[in-house]
């Protein structure tokens, strides 16, 4: 991958081609911070601009006077410049939960306590457009971190990008000297262990196989995705993900070809991809992943050569089931995600 950017500024701050390089300023004087006392924004305590979204406070200190070391929140807003017409893809590792516009559309959406984990969504822009941009952010216990990216359409994503949804931002802040100081005066018990993020990088035999059959598969569109008509409403059956996660399975892909087939050969047809889960846990986590997972799908369908203005996404969590949540075999029903023609 050539570029990355970091929010920030109208067109934001490039980063270079390997990982220890440091960050140079482009044009923009960048977004206008509003810091909060409290998870949800309660108690404003001061406004200042910030250059880049790109913050550590996880081991010491907190984002500035009068804010503590926990429970606070954090609203950037600003413009976004696109230089180029495309899909861009943005990605935030955070600790705890951040919401992302771009444009007035929501591009990343978890508003849940994580443990600097990493989500991404797209958009597409036109070029020579400025958009706002608005970033949400809350820490809860102890102290948070938020680096937020995005990618030109112009770079070639990895497979693994592009299939899975996942993206390494190899790139992190120092931290201070200060800071540094005092976490070695911290006995070894106290010390951070290091977090492991285990992402495969290269093309499993299943992906392989699979890339082999699409190249040789007919383009015969499936006969339950025949004769579409407004209203349809059909289950994904085929298209499966990890446990509790967004991340695509392979086994997924033959599904998600077909209905790809499907919108080329009716270039008028328009759907909602709209994602369920069942009552198992906490309704905001469940309605997040559902969010997620049918964007996931969205991103698939737009990446395999379908318009992104076809195609509108929803999440419901478990409020719309199909079957009893009482049993392992409803509430299987229950966990889909299914589209309807516009």
């Amino acid at each position: 991958m050539k570029a990355r950017w970091l929010i920030g500024g109208i067109l934001g701050v490039l980063l270079g081609q390997t990982a220890t390089s440091q960050p140079k300023p482009l044009t923009g004087n960048g977004l206008q911070g509003d810091y909060y006392n409290g998870t949800n924004f309660e108690q404003k305590v001061f406004t200042r601009t910030d250059p880049q979204i790109n913050f550590d406070w996880e081991w010491a200190g907190s984002p500035g006077p009068g804010l503590g070391h926990s429970y606070y929140s954090i609203r950037w807003t600003g413009k976004l410049y696109a230089p180029k017409t495309g899909v861009y893809l943005f990605t935030a590792k955070v600790d705890d939960g951040i919401r992302l516009w771009v444009g007035g559309k929501r591009v990343i959406d978890v508003w849940s306590l994580n443990d600097s984990k990493t989500f991404m969504g797209e958009i597409r822009l036109v070029a020579g457009r400025y958009y706002d941009l608005r970033v949400d952010f809350f820490n809860d216990r102890h102290g948070g971190s938020i680096s937020l990216y995005w990618i030109p359409p112009t770079e070639t994503l990895p497979a693994y990008v592009s299939r899975h949804l996942l993206f390494r931002p190899d790139y992190k802040p120092p931290r201070t000297r200060a800071m540094a100081a005092r976490l070695a005066e911290k006995p070894e018990s106290e010390k951070p262990k290091p977090r492991v993020i285990v992402i495969r990088e290269t093309a499993s035999p299943a992906r392989a196989t699979h890339d082999s059959a699409v190249a040789k598969a007919p383009v015969k569109t499936a006969e339950r995705f025949e004769n579409l008509k407004t209203g349809d409403k059909l289950v994904l059956n085929q298209v499966n993900f990890e446990q509790s996660e967004y991340r695509l399975l392979p086994e997924s892909y033959a599904e998600l070809d077909k209905l790809v087939r499907t919108m080329k050969q009716n270039p008028k047809l328009t759907i909602e991809i709209s994602g369920h889960t069942d009552n198992v846990g906490d309704p905001r986590l469940n309605l997040a992943l559902s969010e997620n997972r049918a964007r996931v799908i969205e991103t698939y369908l737009v990446r395999n050569g379908v318009d992104q203005e076809r195609i509108e996404t929803r999440g419901y969590g478990g409020t719309r089931p199909v079957a009893d949540n009482g049993t392992e075999a409803g509430r299987s029903k229950n966990r889909r995600v299914e589209f309807v023609v516009k």
